[in-house]
């Protein structure tokens, strides 16, 4: 049995095999081909046969066939398709529907098939050319133009043809006023191009040999619908629903919308129902109601009359909740922090659950809260917003969501209602500055104050309240004074001591926390670096300013004033960390050839010490115009001018010299010592910069004698500019016979006149010692005795008075006696006594005391260089003539003096006489 069976399975298996290789190599003949012609819709219908091949059939065998259209008249082929089917026995007979490109009135469609296996490189043998039946227009006794109307895509190729009567020809068409005249026939089928620039509709025209009238027809432009995007459907109240969706580009001129209107067709996949299907009045959306499910598959379809797209989607109505926007949004109540809103949401079916967002914008920003409420028709929401700013207008909106998840879309916002909150003390500080202009007594300090970041008035500020207090007296009665808003300054007087100055912003409410400055007792130090600044480091609307940076001051302040010239002045201060020692001062109001002067201070906690004055120009201008001069001293060789300093006039920048000009008429102007020269047409104008911005005077030297010379002088500040006009001024130097007959002149005049001052000088130095003696010093200088009773003095200065130490029981000569004897004689002073000596020198407590000679009754005889003396008792030793004479000099020595000597004693202090006599 096992063996028959095995037989059995190997004849199975060989059966198979050779059913299957006859085929892969069995060819399908297509029998009993028919072709159809549908004019109105321009369509063919080709019907054919297999032959019959039962072993086939029973396999299901894959086949294709390749179908042929051709124009009979032509013989071109216009069509070529493949078509691929199954066969079996219920698929015997086959059809195929084709659409020709060339309108089927104009020409004889003919067809021809063959076929092969999918499975097989083998085809079959072509069928015979069989042609579609149908009217022939050639018989008929009337024209034609095909097709009557044409609706094509932009960009394709169109055929039309033109038919004449029987025995007639057709002499022209034309596409769109361009007119073309073909070879006399009676058809005639032509094509054009529907390029992207012509109309919607143009019209085609042929003319024919029997008349003069031609007929036309029209030919519309249109596109394949665009495929539908972003569709999506969604529900408001859980009981209609809302498709919606992009259709893309849509035609929308009238003629072809007449033609070839495009349609959305909406419909349930599932159940083939269809919820919208409409030309104009769902382009974009469909609604419709909902059912007892809730998960929903749809399909869009947008077509039109060259084709038609579709999309599809998928959707949980559960999740597809869009709520309505909220109404009747309220404020119920309201203080400076917080407004309460209320509103209303239309009810939902089944009550979801909804989040509202509202949004609360200010100026500056905006807040935003969240809260869940029930969409419960009997429902009203509130909520109160909290943690608002004072004194602001905010505008407030909502929107609300179903609270599920996957979140879905929020609703579109209500409409905006307005609300503000009460007023509230102001919050943050002001930044505050001064400046000091010192008095003899009083002070004043003009007090500056703007909003720092963070301050807030919360409300309308009414007035600026300073309180000033005496830092070193505090018994002194503090001081207020109040500034009507919006003013950001005001001038108080102070005195000599340091004071505390507080500024506060008051609106109704109350007012905000002070901002304080300290005024020092004694002005910023005045022995202040005051400089002048290149513009070298500015930008078009920034100043460079640096200073030098210390350590002790914790922050520094720069002021200034944007319009300097002005009153006020646009006042304006910067400040800067510990760490800085630069800034770019940037301001649009300032303006190229204005001085701007910069003040740098230290702070020291409140403290500010004035560091640094910086003069700066955001550009220095060159002065335009000529400086004024005077001449002062001219010659024949040269020429003296002075001037005024410039910088003291102009103020469009920093003189830092200038320049001397100076020409001569139809000459040369090469002078020695200029060191610039400048062509002007024919003449040389000779220039010499001068870089001394201080220099006031300058000489022009080995200029030619009687020659006409025009000097001018201009300043310059950054780099000199060389301007050339006609206002010079004329200077002739002098004829050089004439300066040299002046020097001549002025020689015979001062050469006596020197001698005669020789003779006086030598003269004038004898006049003077014996009329002006000089007034001896004397000095009291004690003296070591030698021996009892002899004193050694030599070479007596005449101005010393030696006082001697009384000497107990030895008779010593008078002290008149020595000065009579020995006055006029070179003595010594004794410089080289050591130390040791004079200090162990024991003087006894009654020496004399210096007095003037006169106190004694000195007298004297008046000098004979002198006139005669009314009142000898008044003469002195002031009289005495300077000159070392021997005590025997005589009377006939030139220019001496004759003194009459008396006894001499020094005057003892009144203590001293009490206790000696001067008879000791």
């Amino acid at each position: 049995m096992d063996h028959l069976i095995f037989q059995t399975t190997l004849l199975c298996v060989a059966l198979c095999f050779g059913l299957f290789q006859n085929q892969g190599n069995q060819v399908f003949e297509p029998t009993n081909l028919r072709i159809h012609q549908n004019n109105s819709v321009q369509q063919l219908l080709l019907e054919w046969d297999v032959s019959d091949y039962s072993e086939a059939f029973n396999s299901e065998i894959e086949i294709l066939f390749n179908i042929q259209i051709r124009l009979r008249e032509e013989d071109r082929i216009i069509l070529n398709v493949n078509y691929m089917t199954v066969l079996n026995k219920s698929r015997q007979h086959h059809q195929r529907r084709l659409f020709s490109d060339v309108p089927l009135e104009c020409a004889t469609h003919e067809t021809r098939i063959r076929s092969k296996v999918m499975s097989s490189k083998i085809w079959s043998n072509w069928s015979y050319w069989v042609a579609a039946n149908g009217p022939d227009a050639l018989s008929g006794n009337r024209i034609y133009i095909f097709p009557e109307y044409k609706v094509a895509e932009r960009g394709s190729n169109v055929t039309f043809c033109c038919i004449a009567k029987k025995n007639k020809t057709v002499t022209s068409f034309s596409v769109y006023n361009r007119t073309e005249h073909p070879t006399p026939k009676q058809r005639v089928i032509f094509t054009s191009n529907a390029t992207f620039s012509l109309p919607s509709r143009i019209q085609v025209a042929c003319g024919f040999s029997e008349n003069h009238h031609n007929n036309s027809t029209y030919l519309y432009l249109t596109r394949q619908p665009d495929k539908p995007r972003n569709l999506s459907c969604e529900t408001e109240d859980m009981i209609n629903i809302t498709c919606t969706w992009d259709p893309g580009k849509v035609e929308s001129n009238n003629n072809v919308k007449s033609v070839c209107p495009t349609k959305f067709i909406l419909s349930d996949t599932s159940s083939t129902k269809t919820y919208c299907s409409c030309v104009t009045n769902c382009k974009n959306s469909c609604s419709f109601k909902m059912g007892h499910q809730s998960i929903y598959d749809v399909n869009l379809i947008s077509k039109n009359c060259l084709g038609q797209k579709h999309e599809h989607l998928s959707f949980d109505v559960n999740f597809r909740v869009h709520p309505v926007v909220p109404s009747n949004l309220s404020v119920d109540d309201q203080n400076d922090t917080f407004i309460q809103l209320s509103w209303r949401v239309k009810p939902i079916r089944g009550n979801p659950l909804l989040l509202c967002q509202i949004n609360a914008a200010y100026a500056g920003g905006n807040k935003q809260y969240n809260i869940t409420v029930q969409s419960s028709p009997d429902f009203h929401p509130h909520i109160k917003l909290g943690d608002l700013q004072p004194y602001t207008s905010y505008t407030l909106k909502i929107r609300c969501a179903t609270a599920v998840s996957p979140f879905w879309k929020w609703s579109e916002w209500s409409q905006n209602i307005h609300a503000k909150t009460l007023e509230s003390a102001p919050s943050g500080l002001l930044d505050i500055w001064r400046v000091i202009n010192p008095g003899l007594e009083q002070r004043n300090v003009t007090v500056f104050w703007r909003e720092l970041p963070g301050f807030r008035a919360n409300g309308n500020i009414k007035t600026y309240d300073l309180f000033w207090e005496n830092l070193e007296d505090p018994s002194v009665q503090h001081h207020n004074y109040s500034v009507s808003a919006p003013q950001n300054y005001t001038t108080i007087s102070l005195g000599s001591h340091s004071y505390k100055i507080l500024v506060l912003a008051s609106n109704t409410m109350f007012a905000s926390s002070p901002s304080g400055i300290i005024i020092p007792a004694t002005y910023e130090n005045g022995n202040v670096h005051y400089s002048e600044e290149s513009t070298i480091n500015n930008t078009a609307h920034s100043i460079y300013i640096s200073w030098k940076p210390q350590s002790k001051f914790n922050q520094y302040v720069v002021d200034w004033c944007n319009q300097p010239k002005n009153h006020p002045c646009d006042f304006q201060w910067m400040k800067f960390g510990q760490n800085d020692s630069n800034a770019f001062i940037t301001s649009d109001a300032f303006k190229p050839g204005i001085r701007y002067t910069f003040s740098v201070y230290g702070m020291e906690g409140d403290k500010s010490y004035l560091l640094e004055k910086k003069v700066k120009y955001l550009e220095e201008r060159e002065p335009k115009q000529y400086l004024s001069f005077k001449t002062v001293t001219v010659t024949a060789n040269s020429l003296t001018v002075t001037w005024k300093r410039y910088d003291q006039e102009f103020n469009s920048g920093f003189i830092r010299g200038y320049i001397f000009y100076m020409k001569m008429k139809n000459q040369s102007c090469v002078t020695k010592g200029l060191e610039l020269f400048k062509h002007a047409g024919n003449q040389v104008i000779c220039t010499y910069q001068i870089e001394k911005p201080n220099q006031t005077e300058f000489t022009v030297r080995h200029l030619e004698p009687s020659t006409t010379y025009w000097f001018a002088l201009q300043a310059y500040t950054v780099k000199p500019e060389y301007i050339i006009n006609d206002n010079f001024t004329q200077v002739i130097t002098k004829d050089d016979t004439e300066e040299w007959f002046s020097h001549l002149l002025q020689l015979l005049v001062i050469i006596p006149l020197m001698l005669i001052m020789c003779m006086c000088f030598w003269r004038s130095n004898c006049m003077r010692n014996c009329l002006c003696p000089a007034v001896p010093h004397p000095k009291v200088t004690p003296f070591l005795k030698m021996s009892p009773g002899i004193i050694e003095i030599s070479n007596t200065i005449p101005d010393q008075l030696v006082v001697l130490e009384k000497h107990q029981g030895s008779k010593q000569p008078a002290l008149g006696m020595l000065i009579e004897n020995l006055s006029y004689v070179q003595s010594t002073y004794y410089p080289e006594l050591r130390t040791e000596e004079r200090t162990n020198q024991k003087f006894n407590s009654h020496l004399t005391s210096y007095k003037p000679l006169q106190d004694f009754g000195f007298t004297g005889r008046p000098s004979p260089c002198t006139s005669e003396t009314k009142d000898h008792s008044k003469v002195n030793l002031n009289y005495l003539c300077q000159m070392e004479v021997p005590p025997s000099m005589g009377e006939g020595t030139d220019c001496t003096c004759s003194v009459h000597w008396i006894d001499y004693r020094p005057q003892l202090s009144r203590t001293s006489r009490r206790n000696t006599s001067l008879s000791d």
